[in-house]
């Protein structure tokens, strides 16, 4: 069973380097209220209470800040699980006075302000209203140039100097995420495909690609071919992100298609290591050894924001430590299926406990 030998590994104490990338987001968690309803609890109160005549506003009152992005939160849980973790972000605070990543356990380097997230946290389904960062849509290649040697970055020593395999040794991963937000990313995986690097694992999540129109999605498949030439991909996507990038190809699959169908057809339009999809139910991916199918434990959500990136963080600790792939794949589910029943980030020893205690491992 895959959480068997995942518990296993996890008491071997894994310790890849994983680099991170390039976002950050300062995070208010919020109550809202609106005047009798204080406070409002459910999102679907809020859409009644927003379509009512004469409700003119609501109430925000910031319960607590935490430091947030995909970058960061990918970071929190490869750091969690032993691997050593560097996050290459947007974390400059906006609030004179305040740096909400000044406590972060791990090594971070910053290139321009973070953005804002409040985060309504209902009991039904969270909502984020966010204030983008000004520096984001600005980012390329050259501010992480700028931040640290792209050979270090990709896993070589702080000298640049690889090892004389193609693999960095030890292990080392890196995970990217939020191409929607980062313009700059297309023209930075096309230099990096002709960069000389260490070749790696690339764990990569795109975000939310439904809106996406058809040249913005052959601009994305283009750039993940052009990076596949110099580092393993391995794309991350959730259901609906992967039913509209297969939507988006120029032959997909026939009907009836189901989500295997969809990530064989991905992987073969990409050109990548591999396709992944993560979710409640199952993580499935598409490699190269076929089809690899990952069960995930059932859990009641406490949290509904943030467990793909702790499945990020799992899977670039897996691949990283160069473990197989159903046991990266359980790993990508235990720390998001942990991190939504709990709201916490599991370390190796907290999560082997977890998957023993509730006989999953």
């Amino acid at each position: 069973m895959p959480y068997q030998r995942l518990a296993r590994r996890l008491a071997d104490d894994p310790a890849p380097t994983v680099s991170t990338l390039p976002d950050g987001s300062v995070d208010r968690y919020c109550r809202l209220s609106a005047g009798a309803l204080d406070p409002i609890e459910r999102r679907q109160t809020f859409v009644r209470e927003t379509e009512r005549g004469g409700r003119k506003g609501f109430g925000l009152d910031p319960e607590f800040v935490e430091p947030g992005g995909q970058a960061v939160n990918t970071a929190q849980q490869a750091h969690a699980l032993g691997a050593d973790a560097t996050c290459y972000g947007h974390l400059d605070d906006p609030e004179p006075g305040r740096d909400a990543f000044a406590d972060l356990p791990f090594d971070t380097v910053s290139m321009g302000r973070a953005a804002i997230v409040n985060v309504l946290d209902f009991a039904d389904e969270d909502l984020m209203l966010v204030e983008a960062s000004p520096d984001i849509p600005e980012w390329e290649l050259a501010d992480l140039r700028e931040a640290a040697p792209l050979p270090v970055v990709f896993g070589a020593d702080s000298e640049g100097r690889s090892p004389s395999s193609d693999r960095a040794s030890p292990g080392h991963a890196v995970a990217c995420a939020n191409w929607v937000s980062t313009p700059g990313m297309a023209d930075a995986f096309h230099e990096l495909g002709e960069a000389s690097l260490p070749r790696v694992p690339f764990v990569f999540d795109p975000g939310d690609v439904l809106g996406s129109d058809p040249e913005a999605h052959r601009e994305l498949r283009e750039a993940v071919r052009a990076l596949g030439d110099s580092v393993d991909i391995a794309l991350s996507v959730n259901r609906t992100e992967l039913k509209a990038i297969t939507a988006a190809l120029p032959d997909p699959p026939a009907p009836p298609v189901d989500d295997e169908d969809r990530v064989i057809a991905i992987r073969e339009g990409t050109d990548a290591a591999a396709v992944v999809k993560h979710g409640k139910e199952e993580a499935l991916a598409a490699t190269e050894e076929g089809i690899v199918r990952v069960d995930n434990p059932v859990v009641e959500d406490r949290r509904q924001i943030g467990g793909g990136d702790r499945f990020a963080g799992g899977l670039a600790v897996g691949l990283g430590a160069d473990w197989e792939w159903p046991v990266a794949l359980a790993c990508g589910n235990a720390c998001a299926s942990h991190y939504v029943a709990t709201g916490e980030t599991a370390s190796a020893t907290v999560l082997r406990e977890w998957l023993v205690e509730n006989g999953i491992a």
